[in-house]
């Protein structure tokens, strides 16, 4: 083994123990609750990696509409320590399980596809991140009754709609 794999390996295992690595880790905790999501506009099957000219003809009294085969989709949650007073940010890209964690301009964390690609252990930003995971439990500690509440709904309404379509297609009564 050469040093780096030693170390990638000595850093996976000290991500491990400190609860920072998969979808369920303490970053992705704290973006699925104190994040955002991030959304992508446009058509799934087609990726634009450009701007369009923006002097092509362009008409003033028109407004720009997105056509039938356009949608927004969620891709990734985002969380910005900022609105309390800490300079860290959580990226999580659900398409290739992608996990970064910025701390004042610098990349600290890194994580794709449940390989660590990257890991700078410092006291100053995990004693941040194990500050904000409190708060993002007690926020889903207060949030998943709702949510199970929401889930069940959804699943017997789903139910009920299947068996109406049941009934009405095998004329059960």
């Amino acid at each position: 083994m050469n040093r780096e794999e030693m170390l990638r390996e000595a850093r996976t295992i000290e991500a491990m123990k400190n609860g920072y690595m998969g979808m369920e880790g303490k970053f992705a905790i704290i973006a699925k609750w104190m994040g955002n999501e991030i959304i992508k506009h446009g058509n799934m099957n087609f990726d634009q990696s450009f701007l369009s000219d923006p002097y092509e003809d362009f008409d003033e009294n028109s407004m720009p509409t997105m056509s039938e085969d356009d949608n927004s989709f969620p891709i990734g949650l985002h969380y910005d320590g900022l609105s309390q007073g800490v300079n860290l940010s959580i990226y999580i890209y659900f398409y290739n399980r992608e996990i970064i964690c910025q701390y004042e301009g610098n990349t600290v964390y890194r994580e794709s596809s449940g390989e660590l690609e990257g890991y700078a252990p410092n006291q100053a930003w995990e004693k941040n991140i194990n500050l904000i995971y409190k708060t993002a439990k007690e926020i889903e500690r207060a949030r998943k009754p709702v949510e199970k509440q929401k889930l069940m709904q959804e699943a017997n309404k789903k139910r009920q709609e299947i068996f109406e379509e049941y009934k009405k297609k095998w004329g059960l009564s």
